[in-house]
């Protein structure tokens, strides 16, 4: 059973019940104004996920604490921690959301415990600290299992792809060696040994990549480029790996065989990490696309707008948000190792851009990229 991790003395808690029995009255008045500071202060909107859940563990406080229930109310606290802190944002969120409560509630504590706020103020601080603790341990629980799964999956692939080139490698010893094998057996089987090799590599590059992305430490080469000449090459050097899937890729609404001569979009920004995210934004795309995925690049007033859209099954409310996030792999989805989109997410933030996704269940998903013309040297 999940207890405080700073102690609470008999006298805060029952304080703590007090407070949670005439909050009671104003959790009306203090939601309205604990939401236009959230609002101001963090930039979310009320139907966003981290105001319902703080609201929720406002409610477990209302309702636990005023009973008296504070083992209940810890315990909760936890079941629900994974889901209050899913992804990094929420948590960090949720923990500025604890304060600005605290803001909102001054006022009426003020007005009931006027000669005893310094002493309200300071037991509800410990009590914060425990929620946050609780929070935070829930937090990088989920966070270690996400790691967990991350190496299975790939420990899982980078084997698979290992024993495919083994088996044709001792298929090609055994036949050489009892004479029976063609040149065009040899070249099939040399074939699918070496697609399991570059198979291995991607693997292997792709996590990385990633990790020189995560440190934080990566500084990117900025030099001018012709976007849309980058963005073309990349979709024909993926157009292989769509017709696997019988998709096709069009650009700017075009087929390859009737592309029109379209002017230069100009950027300042790595050429390797765009090269890199696009790749990921179609690779993604047309592992889910009925038959056509489409991307776009448009040249706006003050920044460049990179979309692609597959006409696929769409992504689960449940999902929208999460997809971004490290390791995260949607229920259903396609293989993979799930950081793929993280680092589009990290590229963008590495150009002062934004990377994001719009999609409706059982219609396609478009994901952006949002690019400025220029990033400084």
């Amino acid at each position: 059973m999940a207890k405080e991790i700073v102690a609470l003395s008999a006298d805060e808690k029952k304080l703590f019940i007090e407070i949670a029995r005439v909050m009671s009255a104003y959790e009306e008045d203090v939601a309205k104004k604990w939401e236009a500071l959230v609002k101001v202060r963090i930039g979310l909107k009320k139907s966003d996920r981290a105001i319902k859940n703080f609201r929720e563990a406002v409610w477990l406080f209302l309702t636990s604490l005023s009973d008296g229930e504070f083992d209940a109310y810890f315990k909760r606290i936890e079941e629900k921690g994974a889901d209050f802190a899913k992804t990094k944002e929420q948590y960090e969120n949720l923990i500025l959301s604890f304060y600005l409560y605290e803001e909102a509630t001054f006022r009426f504590l003020q007005e009931y415990f006027a000669g005893r706020i310094h002493i309200v103020l300071t037991s509800l601080d410990y009590l914060y600290h425990n929620v946050i603790a609780i929070l935070a341990r829930a937090y990088f629980r989920e966070l270690e299992r996400d790691r967990e799964k991350f190496i299975t999956i790939l420990a899982h692939d980078l084997r698979n792809t290992l024993m495919g080139i083994m088996g044709f490698s001792n298929i090609i010893i055994e036949d050489i060696q009892k004479g029976q094998m063609s040149k065009e057996e040899e070249m099939t089987f040399l074939t699918a040994i070496n697609s399991n090799a570059k198979r291995m590599q991607n693997l292997i590059d792709s996590m990385l990549n990633y990790g020189k992305l995560k440190s934080g430490k990566f500084e990117p080469n900025i030099t001018d480029f012709d976007l849309l000449e980058v963005t073309r090459n990349v979709a024909l050097a993926l157009l292989p790996e769509a017709n696997k899937y019988n998709a096709s890729i069009r650009i700017n609404g075009h087929d390859w065989s009737d592309m029109p001569a379209q002017p230069s979009i100009m950027i300042s920004a790595d050429k390797g990490l765009i090269i890199r995210a696009v790749g990921n934004y179609i690779s993604n795309a047309v592992k889910y696309a009925k038959k056509v995925v489409s991307l776009s690049v448009e040249q706006r007033e003050e920044d460049i707008l990179i979309s692609v859209t597959d006409d696929g099954p769409g992504i689960s409310p449940s999902d929208i948000n999460l997809i971004f996030e490290d390791y995260y792999q949607a229920k259903g989805g396609k293989p993979g190792t799930g950081l793929g989109l993280p680092s589009v997410r990290m590229i963008a933030g590495l150009h002062s851009g934004k990377a994001w996704v719009e999609s409706n269940l059982g219609a396609g998903s478009t994901f952006f990229l949002r690019l400025p013309k220029k990033v400084q040297r």
